[in-house]
């Protein structure tokens, strides 16, 4: 059923992160210098909770990463055990998405480092990079100019990589979206056909730079970033599907 409207963006904003929590907050925060301490002194794990491609560019040096999808399962069986989940700043939403997911499963000892990445780097601590991103040209377009591309031709796609709880939420509902989430990019890329325009589309804009630069590294030619995200285009008024 289409729907507009503040009901939708509620829905969306909720989903998002960005009217609080859904669960009491049973974890602790925790700053970049107590968490070097604590990695220092104590047995905890640390998990980027994020998709393989962004951890494999940088991470915490010796962090996880176990997506935000593959939570709580990929975690230990010692519940009593310390966990800090963090991502790519204070406005990233999977670390505290991560931690709830962890008490909700019973884990004793939870916390997130929601300054996450930028912070620990400005502080100096020492990252890892498995496969560095290479940079890439790219194109950002506003919903609106997407919106009037997906009226006037059939040559451009829009590639949702958002997770799979959001993406079932709400949905831009045209014959060329294909979905594949940020997780799962690595082993399914060769689903997008080339020698398409690919508007790559996430929650907010702020991981689809980095599928851009990973799809150019596979031979991508014409790539869009979609400025502000699916956020955006719905606060500017543009259709969408939302499940009831």
């Amino acid at each position: 059923m289409k729907r507009t409207g503040l009901y939708v963006l509620l829905v969306m904003l909720v989903s998002a992160g960005l009217v609080g929590s859904a669960v009491g907050k049973d974890y602790k925060d925790i700053s970049a210098t107590e968490l070097r301490q604590m990695m220092e002194q104590e047995q905890s794990l640390v998990v980027f909770p994020l998709s393989r491609i962004e951890f494999n560019d940088r991470h915490i040096a010796g962090s996880v990463n176990i997506p935000l999808s593959r939570l709580p399962e990929g975690l230990p069986a010692d519940k009593s055990r310390k966990v800090v989940f963090y991502c790519l700043g204070i406005k990233c939403t999977a670390s505290w998405r991560a931690a709830e997911k962890a008490v909700e499963a019973g884990y004793e000892n939870v916390y997130a480092f929601r300054e996450g990445l930028p912070a620990w780097e400005a502080a100096g601590y020492p990252t890892e990079t498995v496969e560095a991103l290479p940079d890439a040209t790219f194109t950002t377009i506003s919903p609106a100019q997407l919106n009037k591309r997906l009226m006037a031709d059939t040559d451009t796609i829009i590639l949702d990589i958002r997770l799979r709880t959001d993406a079932d939420k709400f949905w831009i509902d045209h014959p060329s979206r294909i979905y594949i989430s940020m997780d799962e990019m690595l082993e399914r890329y060769g689903e997008i056909p080339k020698g398409k325009t690919i508007a790559v589309l996430c929650l907010k804009g702020k991981r689809s730079p980095t599928v851009i630069r990973f799809l150019a590294a596979k031979g991508f030619d014409t790539l869009l970033h979609v400025e502000g995200g699916i956020q955006q285009w719905m606060l500017e008024g543009l259709p969408v599907v939302a499940r009831k």
